[in-house]
């Protein structure tokens, strides 16, 4: 009995930790959640202006869907960069990763 109750505690540990993927940029740590989120507000942002090749700060930041812990980067002057590299870090670059490409293998 008390192997179970032990098994199950360090199973639910588990489960939290690996739910809590943190990107991290310049310091500052955030979800992969909220990214994910910031991600869609800025491809949202870039479909109504398409001369804009990223989401502008400004925008973002007065979008009320926007995480309340990436707020933080608000008040920086880099807003617009920060946000761009955060969200740079969940793309993948290969398309390959997601077998787009006939030419792909290990899918």
């Amino acid at each position: 009995m008390r192997a179970l109750i032990i098994f199950l505690l360090l199973t639910t540990s588990f489960f939290q930790i690996s739910q809590s993927v943190q990107v991290t940029d310049s310091g500052y740590s955030f979800s992969l959640e909220a990214v994910k989120t910031l991600q869609k507000l800025m491809e949202t942002d870039m479909s109504t202006n398409p001369l804009q090749t990223y989401g502008d700060a400004t925008s973002l930041c007065a979008n009320p869907d926007l995480p309340g812990e990436l707020r933080v980067l608000c008040g920086k002057d880099d807003a617009d960069e920060a946000f761009q590299r955060l969200v740079q870090i969940i793309s993948s670059t290969d398309p390959c990763e997601i077998c787009a490409n006939v030419a792909c293998t290990g899918c």
